[in-house]
């Protein structure tokens, strides 16, 4: 009997926050839809692997029931025994095959396949298709990630040297080193020409700073496919789903026409837009081909949405989400930066962005350009928690563990944040036995930790931003 290599080499599951359905619903909304309310859904996850990205999901939203399921028994087994430990019991994990997915499974608000398309045989992929179909409500919306052409080309290269290299080795742990040795001397050889060379260079590091199980069952794995755009749009539409955007949203947009000459075929449109971006990755959402939706989309809309961006001012510019810089800003979209900003990572609604520019008009606009450049994200749901604080703060058990587990703790937005080694020595101390003064003196007694006084400057206030974004049991 062949072990299974889930087994042999774990992958390590994390929180996606494009995978949420709040983002997923977000979207549908967008185009003029009526997804299932996020607080009372029902999400299937394929391939949920250990339930890192579902567990967080199920934690904030306890009126919502999630399933995961996964062909890897060992993980679904610790996917359980988390979910136990934790005590959450709006999310159940099941060992299937999803090919032998039926109706007894339901039917879904919002289904989740991130990273299962390209590592998948053809018949697989015509299954979960065909589920989607099934099992996917009237209104609801499915997300389904995978390798994109042309952009993908370059990583395929180094793929096709690694398992070249490592063609004689069957043990696992050999394979991942071996491959990785690999990567440096292409790294350091530097006989790459210099066009190709800082390019070569970012994949590599992306490799080997990466989880030993994502290099061996993504990069190594023996089914690891790539896909143009077109041909995915047409494989959805034989199973009489429709692409209904991208789980990104600033991906759909076009902020500098560079396709005006393409009219308005929206399909056509992303298959150029991979072609002008390189584009090497996807995730899709998809929906019934009976939805019909309202393209394009516009200012108007975004009175019904909420809004979140870091903001922060680098080199003299706001930057945002994404990345997104904003030269020599308006006064008005100076306040609304400066509002998001101070709200992050928690949402604003576009009445409370009233408050720095009475115009509605004006306000819509600004906001839409905000999201169209990927500077802002838009929600349909306030994940803010309570942001009280009690006399002996206990961290929850969810931020125990993810903490334990990754060294990394999921705000209610679902987006993951990694931890330095304060939050982590924080994080353990917060077990509800502690007064604020017992925390400072604790804290001050790990190695490399600021003077005590100085931690009884910020603790207060990084205690609040824990309760307000739910780390903090009330």
């Amino acid at each position: 009997v062949t072990e299974n290599p889930y087994h042999l080499v774990p992958y390590f599951t994390a929180p996606a926050a494009q995978t949420h359905p709040d983002r997923l619903a977000s979207t549908a909304s967008l185009f003029g839809m009526t997804p299932a309310p996020v607080e009372s859904c029902r999400v299937l996850e394929i391939g949920c692997g250990d339930g890192g990205n579902l567990i967080p999901m199920a934690q904030y939203l306890r009126d919502s029931h999630f399933i995961g399921i996964d062909l890897a028994g060992e993980t679904i087994a610790e996917a359980r025994r988390a979910a136990a430990q934790l005590q959450i019991p709006n999310v159940d994990f099941l060992a299937m095959d999803l090919r032998e997915a039926g109706p007894s499974l339901g039917r879904f608000d919002y289904i989740i396949a991130h990273g299962v398309y390209s590592w998948v045989p053809g018949d697989v992929r015509e299954s979960l298709l065909a589920l989607c179909r099934a099992r996917l409500e009237p209104q609801g919306v499915a997300f389904i990630s995978y390798n994109t052409f042309p952009g993908r080309h370059l990583r395929l290269m180094l793929r096709e040297m690694m398992r070249y290299h490592t063609r004689n080795i069957a043990e696992p742990v050999q394979q991942i080193e071996q491959a990785r040795s690999l990567l440096r001397v292409v790294r350091d050889a530097g006989l790459v020409s210099r066009a190709w060379q800082p390019a070569i260079e970012q994949e590599i590091e992306q490799l080997l700073d990466g989880h030993s199980g994502w290099l061996y069952h993504d990069d190594l794995a023996p089914i690891n496919e790539s896909f143009y755009f077109r041909d995915f749009a047409a494989h959805v539409s034989r199973h009489s789903l429709q692409y209904l955007g991208d789980a990104e949203t600033h991906l759909m947009f076009d902020v500098k026409g560079a396709l005006d000459w393409l009219g308005d075929d929206v399909l056509e449109r992303e298959q150029y837009f991979d072609f002008l971006c390189l584009r090497r990755f996807r995730q899709s959402l998809l929906c019934h081909r009976e939805v019909a939706l309202q393209r394009p989309v516009g200012p108007e809309a975004m009175d019904r949405f909420l809004f979140t961006s870091s903001v922060r001012e680098v080199e003299g510019q706001l930057e945002g989400l994404n990345s997104v810089r904003i030269p020599n800003p308006s006064e008005p979209l100076s306040r609304i930066a400066a509002a998001l900003g101070q709200a992050y990572p928690l949402p604003l609604d576009f009445d409370d962005l009233l408050a720095c520019i009475p115009d509605r008009e004006s306000l819509r606009a600004i906001l839409f350009a905000l999201i169209r450049s990927g500077f802002a994200q838009l929600h349909i749901r306030d994940f803010a928690c309570d942001t009280a604080v009690s006399d002996r703060p206990r961290a929850t058990r969810l931020a125990r563990w993810e903490s334990a587990r990754g060294g990394a703790v999921t705000w209610s937005s679902h987006q993951p944040v990694k931890l330095g080694m304060m939050d982590q020595a924080l994080i353990a101390l917060l077990d509800g036995t502690r007064n604020i003064e017992a925390l400072v003196n604790d804290l001050a007694q790990v190695e490399g930790a600021p003077p005590a006084g100085q931690i009884r400057l910020f603790l207060p206030s990084l205690l609040q931003h824990m309760a307000a974004t739910g780390l903090l049991d009330a």
